[in-house]
């Protein structure tokens, strides 16, 4: 089975839905995030700064590179690795992207609850958050939306609620999507 890739902005559980949805089609899970600190060796709130965003952009689409190539793996991206370099293109065909799809307001809400551990947004008001998010939806939903499956996630999911939703995505994969 080609690669299923898990894609979405920051906070809207790619992670979670991608770990839950490989266990469900017993596949291996992959974070890219998790990957690219283990093979730099630095943590990627260290590495951004120390780098720079451009730095980080490639080392996310050499490792993209990588990843795509593999069999029976489910891979949750970093929020922005599918918005540079085409690394949209390289996902498309490479494999089946799915799409955690939410509003501006409920990625905020979501981001509002974990974002102590987030330092990009850590010192943000709740408005300045929420513009936050929308300034980066406007350059990232047109590309989030090609992907093969859009899946409504919502402002918050209990651990009930995100395994539905791998075993909605598992059932759906099952069912006969090339992928």
């Amino acid at each position: 089975m080609r690669p299923i890739f898990i894609i979405g902005y920051m906070g809207s559980g790619k992670s979670t839905v991608g770990a839950k949805l490989a266990e469900c089609l017993s596949l291996r899970f992959i974070d890219t995030d998790f990957f690219i600190e283990n093979r730099f060796r630095e943590r990627i709130v260290d590495m951004l700064p120390s780098i720079g965003e451009a730095a980080f952009r490639r080392r996310e689409r050499v490792v993209i590179e990588e990843l795509s190539g593999m069999q029976d793996v489910v891979i949750s991206t970093g929020g922005g690795l599918p918005c540079f370099f085409d690394t949209m293109n390289l996902l498309l065909e490479s494999g089946l992207t799915i799409y955690l799809e939410a509003t501006d307001e409920e990625l905020a809400t979501r981001l509002e609850l974990c974002k102590r551990t987030r330092p990009t947004i850590r010192d943000k008001s709740g408005p300045e958050l929420l513009e936050h998010v929308r300034e980066a939806m406007l350059l990232r939903r047109p590309i989030y939306e090609q992907a093969a499956l859009r899946v409504p996630v919502g402002q918050v999911m209990n651990r009930r609620q995100e395994w539905a939703v791998a075993e909605e995505l598992a059932r759906e994969i099952r069912r006969g999507l090339e992928v």
